[in-house]
């Protein structure tokens, strides 16, 4: 009976202490865009998830899987937020992959599919850019950017480089404008298929 007793009591102990001891941590998972489960930037040169979503949407203009009046409606509330968004230094990542995963929601299988197929790239964007005089730099596969690079320029010599620029009718791609004007333009298409 006293072997039953200290039993029970060790069984107790051993059940307090484990109810008292901390909780595991857990490694906080990165949150994934639904854009991933689609879209792919695993090839050479590939443009980010979100451009190619922006960009894709307007090549798909004229094809089967174009985008319809109904969804064009429920896709112009989301590309505003994205400008919203983008342009406003607090916005946290997690909050433009919400929005861009609601983008993702309102295509179809066969439209995602399809702008995945096209394989968007930096240099599609940049021909879009150019089509509009604008400039911006887009990454070189393998190099990794240097904060400050080009820092080392006088003001004199920024300002002549961009007097050039604007001499020959080009946009530099520096500033928020720049940075938006896929989804501006997005927003546009998107207003044309709408009826607005």
């Amino acid at each position: 009976m006293k072997a039953l007793r200290t039993f029970t009591l060790i069984v107790l102990a051993a059940a307090l202490l484990i109810a008292c001891a901390p909780a595991a941590e857990t490694t906080p998972v990165a949150p994934t865009s639904i854009a991933g489960e689609y879209l792919s930037t695993e090839y050479a040169d590939a443009a980010s998830l979100r451009n190619q979503l922006a960009f894709g949407i307007m090549q798909l203009d004229g094809t089967p899987n174009a985008v319809t009046a109904e969804q064009a409606q429920t896709l112009i509330p989301l590309w505003q937020g994205i400008i919203a968004l983008s342009g406003d230094e607090t916005t946290a990542s997690e909050e433009l992959t919400a929005v861009q995963d609601q983008i993702v929601a309102a295509l179809t299988p066969d439209q995602l599919q399809a702008i995945a197929a096209m394989q968007l790239t930096n240099a599609d964007l940049s021909a879009f850019y150019a089509e509009y005089g604008i400039t911006v730099p887009t990454p070189i596969p393998g190099v990794t950017k240097v904060p400050g690079s080009g820092s080392g320029k006088t003001e004199e010599e920024k300002a002549a480089a961009q007097a050039t620029a604007a001499a020959s009718g080009q946009t530099t791609g520096t500033g928020q404008a720049a940075k938006t004007f896929l989804f501006e333009k997005t927003i546009e298409y998107l207003t044309g298929v709408a009826g607005q």
